[in-house]
């Protein structure tokens, strides 16, 4: 376990615990609350504990990442009983719901403690701001509102954010555009719903908490949807990339392995998660053109390439841009699908593009074909360790590669994510030519 990891958790952990007593000395006391307001907090909170039960998997793959609409019904308390109760039952619900899904202790932990610390950090900017509860509400009071469920906001961003980044040893904002950024448009829906449903509950007590239930749970049902649409269209473009590469044994697995190494590229370069996930399918289907009948002949043949073949071979671009043309979804990578194999000397193909001319993430993918190019095995030299690569990229750093690109790349943490899983041993770099006569950069083919 990573130490400062270890005491970012304990850190939270106590302050959630500050937090809550906090409150319950500094924050209002029970008796400023109606009965049903205490009874509506109680109710809320088993609402957010249900909600993170069915919480639903992100990932066709793993069950480790998860998305739940709990804190809607917890936020909602908040402006019920802006006190210490509110938080103790934000913790409980958090703590059954960590249980339940089986997490780790210190991740049952850790979750719980931010959600507590959240919570009451909107409690009481809520009441600092002159927030009542909201069965004594006259009138909506906006200030205290949207300043309580901002607080929230960036108090468990932020601790999730930073306990990631000292996890995986990368930067705090990369982390948070990851993983927050496009979030933002859902968290601003949320803010209105929250009143929406303080105002329900508030009317029609248990009813409206039953209702409420009834709408998560419908939200619930469309995110799940959503996702597993996601997930799916994703598989089936794996498919058919990997039903084009088993024409070629030496190219097995390569687009997936481009998609990987573009990700933790553009993460390097500090891409927004929208631009990441674009990214990523752009880099899975740069060689779906190779699928054309045109290419089989070729990509067949075991020896060296004629002119004429090469020549053949460079128009694999374009009918990979063609292809992905055709899907309206897909109408914002073609430029990055017919690019990813230009050079930033403007030497490369199918329109010799030269420096910014090249869209940025068609640059992203230059690299990554070039490192998978450099981390396999070939008929024609053995696999690349990682200082070969780096000293490669260096080398060719404003010939082939953005050179500002090539240097963020190289002198961040990222870089050695590449190399997970590949540790071949390093050699003294020499320039060559494959059995294909495809252009080489020192020791990588381009191609």
């Amino acid at each position: 376990m990573n130490a400062r990891v270890l005491l970012f958790v304990l850190t939270v952990v106590a302050a959630a615990l500050a937090s809550v007593v906090g409150l319950a000395l500094y924050g209002p006391s029970l008796t400023e609350f109606t009965a049903q307001s205490i009874r509506s907090v109680v109710g809320l909170g088993g609402l957010g504990c249900v909600a993170w039960f069915v919480a639903h998997s992100l990932s066709g793959r793993s069950a480790s990442a998860s998305g739940s609409v709990a804190f809607v019904p917890w936020l909602t308390a908040v402006v019920f009983a802006p006190s210490w109760i509110t938080a103790v039952c934000v913790g409980i619900g958090a703590v059954a719901g960590e249980v339940y899904r089986r997490r780790q202790l210190l991740k049952t932990a850790f979750n719980s403690a931010q959600y507590i610390l959240a919570t009451s950090a909107a409690a009481a900017v809520y009441v600092a701001l002159g927030g009542i509860p909201v069965a004594r509400q006259e009138a909506f009071r906006f200030l205290p509102y949207m300043a309580a469920m901002i607080s929230f906001f960036v108090v468990n961003s932020a601790a999730v954010s930073t306990v990631i980044s000292l996890h995986e040893n990368r930067s705090f904002l990369s982390v948070w555009r990851l993983n927050h950024s496009r979030a933002l448009v859902n968290d601003l829906l949320a803010l209105a719903l929250v009143y929406a449903f303080a105002v329900i509950v508030n009317r029609f007590g248990l009813v409206g908490i039953v209702l409420i239930g009834s709408l998560l749970l419908g939200l619930r049902q469309l995110f799940k949807v959503n996702a597993q649409l996601q997930t799916t269209n994703r598989e089936l473009l794996e498919v058919l990339v990997h039903a084009i590469e088993l024409r070629d044994p030496y190219t097995s697995g390569h687009s997936q392995r481009v998609a990987r190494y573009s990700r933790v590229i553009g993460r390097a370069i500090g891409l927004s998660a929208k631009e990441l996930e674009r990214l990523e399918i752009a880099a899975l289907l740069h060689d779906v053109g190779k699928i054309d009948q045109m290419f089989v002949p070729i990509l067949a043949k075991p020896g060296r390439l004629t002119p004429d073949e090469r020549s053949i071979m460079e128009l694999h671009p374009i009918k990979s841009a063609e292809l992905v043309q055709k899907v309206t979804e897909l109408n914002d990578i073609v430029l990055p699908v017919r690019h990813h194999h230009e050079a930033w000397d403007g030497s490369g193909y199918p329109d010799g593009l030269a420096g910014g001319e090249i869209p940025r993430l068609a640059r992203v993918i230059v690299f990554a074909d070039t490192i998978d190019a450099m981390l396999t095995d070939r008929p024609y030299r053995k696999a690349l360790g990682r200082f070969e690569v780096e000293a490669e990229l260096r080398r060719c750093r404003g010939t082939q590669f953005d050179p500002d690109m090539c240097d963020c790349l190289v002198s961040s943490p990222q870089f050695d994510e590449l190399f997970a899983g590949v540790a071949p041993v390093d050699r003294p770099l020499a320039g060559h030519r494959n059995e294909r006569g495809l252009r080489v950069v020192g020791s990588a083919a381009v191609a």
